[in-house]
């Protein structure tokens, strides 16, 4: 990173993704509440057949990542080259997508959503490898503003489409428009990386050569992570599927914010030759491990409050789902970063093989569990492939690269996580979710001190990082 270091830079991609998640949050609200829950329902439903060609293309941007990262000369033309392949497979998208829904079983929504659902995907597939060469730059500061302008814009785009319209074609509509706007704000982000670049293009064939295992990984991804919308709407009610679409939404951010630490590791995957022992790789294993658990103990305990007050009390019922997934998304960042380590130094086979896994373990749970408890049944089996997944990228990256895991973080982590859930069961009834969170919290941390997993120099690190990276702190405006 030129200009900014890895965890200031890091940090502020957290800062702004995580104000852009308050707005997909605040999108989200205002979704559910204008369509309610059966119109939500279909949404969801189209959205999440889409989505699980999601990260198909993503081999193309992995590829432009790792080549700006090892060489920056060569961004523009391995970008001209990526943005051909990126065409192309958006038309394969727009056929792909429809087709799968046409063919399966149950017809629970239009044809024609699914259709402006799929052109959405594939037009937002555009910008992906402008935002990589990005990344492969290590300008988290400049993919951070990129991002965030692409959410307010397309806030503004879809409140308007509600506001007028009130329909799930109209939503629909408001994100085909969103996407155009994307492509545009991310190849603005890119231009100042690809402007002096090699004018030596890389061609098309050898790039889909070098993606494919990438894509290959990507595409297990996005039906391990999706194949539950899939068949809840197959064999449940749109309302159920309603309830459980409301319950991922306000954990998206756990998501995004392990996504972003996993993210801006893979640069650094690619260049140090020791993975195992990168400081840097082993600091971001123990914060995450950290912060997992801690996230998971509050939204666990205000799940309910928590849905009834952005979506309504219709919603309640969602609860058991949230919690079920909250743990799922601590699981993901533990195992993100393993999984980018493998494909940062070209073990992208061993990381398919472990998704391949967890996908066939997935897919046997949601078989079992949905017509036996329903949306719930959904959830419990993505926490259950979450954690075999987390147990998997361990095994991988030991073998492959040489990665111990301090012994003392994990059982250090676990003991204070035990302790956090007993005490949060325990005040859950009788003291309110609040103060059962709050006191919670304070029996995790003060485990962790205790242990010295966590220290007070690593709370001044952070601190530190946050002030550089928030607009204004570092120069006294806040």
């Amino acid at each position: 990173m030129s200009t900014v270091s890895f965890g200031q830079g890091t940090t502020q991609l957290l800062v702004y993704r995580g104000a852009g998640y308050v707005l997909q949050l605040i999108n989200s609200v205002i979704v559910v509440r204008f369509l309610g829950l059966e119109r939500f329902g279909s949404y969801a439903y189209a959205m999440g057949i889409a989505a699980l060609f999601g990260l198909l293309p993503n081999g193309i941007g992995m590829i432009v990542s790792r080549t700006v990262a090892g060489s920056p000369e060569a961004g523009a033309g391995v970008v001209r080259t990526a943005l051909k392949a990126q065409a192309l497979t958006s038309v394969v998208l727009l056929m792909a997508i429809p087709l799968l829904a046409a063919v399966l079983p149950q017809q629970p929504v239009p044809l024609w959503y699914i259709g402006l659902a799929a052109g959405n995907l594939a037009l937002s597939t555009l910008s992906w490898p402008y935002l990589s060469a990005v990344v492969g730059r290590a300008r988290y500061d400049r993919l951070a503003e990129a991002e965030i302008l692409i959410r307010v814009v397309e806030t503004i785009i879809l409140v308007g489409a509600v506001v007028l319209y009130r329909s799930v074609g109209a939503v629909l509509v408001a994100h085909l428009l969103a996407a155009g706007v994307t492509v545009a704000v991310a190849r603005q982000a890119a231009r100042p990386f690809l402007s002096n670049g090699s004018d030596q293009s890389l061609r098309l064939k050898t790039l889909f050569r070098q993606a494919l295992p990438f894509s290959a990984t990507a595409t297990i991804q996005s039906l391990y992570m999706r194949v539950d919308i899939l068949f809840l709407g197959q064999m449940v009610s749109a309302a159920s599927l309603g309830l459980y679409s409301a319950a991922y939404k306000p954990i998206n951010m756990l998501g995004v914010l392990g996504g972003t630490m996993a993210t801006a590791l893979f640069p650094l995957m690619v260049r140090v030759p020791h993975v195992g022992t990168s400081t840097t790789f082993q600091q971001t294993m123990r914060g995450l491990g950290v912060a997992g658990p801690a996230a998971a103990l509050v939204f666990s305990g205000i799940a309910r409050p928590l849905l009834t007050g952005l979506y309504g009390a219709e919603f309640a019922a969602a609860a058991p789902i949230l919690v079920l997934l909250v743990w799922s998304a601590a699981a993901f960042w533990l195992y993100a970063p393993l999984g980018v380590a493998l494909q940062g130094r070209g073990k992208e086979n061993l990381w398919l093989l472990g998704l391949t896994g967890a996908l066939t373990l997935n897919i046997a749970g949601n078989l079992y569990a949905i017509p036996h408890w329903g949306a719930v049944g959904a959830a419990a089996a993505t926490l259950g492939s979450e954690l075999a997944l987390v147990g998997i990228g361990v095994a991988l990256t030991k073998r492959a690269l040489g990665i111990v895991l301090y012994k003392r973080s994990i059982f250090g982590i676990l003991s204070a996580t035990a302790i956090g859930g007993v005490v949060l069961l325990l005040l859950l009834d009788a003291g309110g979710p609040f103060l059962a969170v709050l006191t919670a919290l304070t029996a995790y941390t003060g485990v962790l001190l205790f242990l010295r997993i966590v220290t007070i120099e690593d709370a001044t690190l952070v601190m530190e990082w946050l002030r550089q990276a928030v607009p204004g702190w570092s120069k006294g405006q806040i």
